[in-house]
């Protein structure tokens, strides 16, 4: 899972077995581990409730929620990703494409397909 932070935004990218571990499972995770010996946590997790999108900061760990039922759409479609605000902190959650302008390498086996893969000259 890779996060990306920009300005009042937060962007994770999920490979195929991270959105299948978050649809069957409810939860992944990455351990970012300092030298100093101090830990940074991110977290994609599902809750029961309506259409919601929301992050928390605390003790080093961010954790991003998203309701069960958007995980599951998310995870069985073509969807690319869930996308909310909450307050000001706009969220992305989205599959995790391979990349066509560079050589593919090891860390994108479990990337999906990029859609412009499929197209035909």
């Amino acid at each position: 899972m890779k996060l990306r932070m920009q300005g009042n935004s937060l962007r994770l990218r999920l490979t195929q077995s991270e959105v299948e571990k978050v649809r069957d499972k409810g939860e992944v995770s990455e351990t970012v581990k300092f030298r100093s010996g101090g830990t940074f946590m991110y977290r994609l997790q599902t809750c029961v409730g309506g259409d919601l999108v929301q992050a928390v900061l605390a003790y080093g760990l961010i954790s991003i929620s998203v309701s069960t039922a958007m995980a599951e759409r998310w995870a069985t479609s073509e969807e690319v990703g869930i996308y909310g605000q909450d307050g000001e902190l706009r969220i992305s959650v989205e599959k995790d494409f391979r990349c066509l302008t560079r050589a593919s390498d090891e860390q994108e086996t479990d990337a999906y397909p990029h859609p412009a893969e499929q197209c035909s000259p």
